[in-house]
């Protein structure tokens, strides 16, 4: 009898331990809950739930710390098309800014973050994230762009949103690669309202351009693109290509001195 009851106040011992134990496990996952919110992003991708470390004031947001989070952040989920091959970033070279960039009425939150990418990607090596920030954090945007600053930033087509002026280059594989874009965040989306790329294999560590190519190919398309104010509120691009084609020669040099070079000049108006 007396074996019973000790059996049995173990047990009851027991069942008492684990119901608290379960109890305060789900005290701490609330706790945690609390201390951890959600991170909407957009990125026109399905809206997700992602957590983050720590809870984001929105005021927060010029502060290097909360931003350099941010972005590891978003360069640690990998499932981002809009960034290839950024693989570090580093706020030493850094800006935000806050303006019209989706619509004319509320301001939105821009950062350009410099970072660490692949040898193909030449100066496009910039995290750009766009943040709304009214009740709770959320990234509209992010992605890897070239290069770009405060001045690059103006509402180009009179429509009270701001549009952006990237500019990049790059040297790969024997080749020469520069862009002019400019684009903005409408209704929640990169919209490219312009775009000029440029290529050529002149003067970018190919020594054989005589043996590679023959008369009547290409070897260079060149943008040289500027903006140019035609009233008081709207632009257009005033874009310069420069088109070399070969036209003989048996070296390097002699290609270089028989191009035949076209030069036209374009005044572009910007898409709406």
């Amino acid at each position: 009898m007396k074996r019973d009851t000790i059996i049995l106040f173990s047990f009851l011992s027991l069942l008492f331990f684990t119901c608290k134990n379960d109890a305060v496990d789900e005290k701490l996952s609330q706790v945690q809950e609390l201390n951890t919110p959600s991170i909407p992003v957009n990125n026109n991708q399905p809206e997700k739930d992602t957590k983050f470390g720590q809870k984001i004031d929105c005021n927060s947001l010029q502060d290097k710390k909360v931003i350099f989070e941010i972005a590891t952040f978003i360069l640690n989920k990998h499932d981002n098309d809009q960034i290839w091959n950024l693989s570090e970033i580093d706020t030493t070279d850094f800006f935000t800014t806050e303006d019209y960039f989706t619509n004319s009425k509320t301001k939105n939150r821009l950062v350009l973050i410099g970072g660490s990418a692949g040898m193909s990607s030449g100066s496009a090596d910039n995290l750009l994230i766009l943040l709304a920030c009214s009740n709770s954090l959320n990234i509209i945007w992010s992605g890897q762009v070239g290069d770009f600053t405060l001045t690059d930033i103006a509402d180009l087509n009179c429509d009270g949103i701001k549009e952006i002026v990237v500019k990049a280059s790059a040297m790969w594989m024997g080749e020469c690669y520069d862009s002019y874009n400019i684009f903005n965040f409408k209704e929640d989306k990169q919209n490219y309202i312009y775009k000029a790329h440029s290529t050529s294999v002149i003067e970018c560590g190919r020594d054989d351009l005589s043996e590679i190519y023959k008369k009547g190919d290409t070897l260079e398309n060149m943008f040289d693109c500027s903006l140019i104010k035609i009233n008081d509120k709207n632009f257009k691009v005033q874009q310069i290509k420069t088109t070399k084609i070969h036209n003989g020669g048996k070296t390097g040099d002699e290609v270089l001195k028989k191009l035949k070079v076209i030069v036209d000049t374009t005044n572009v108006k910007l898409k709406q």
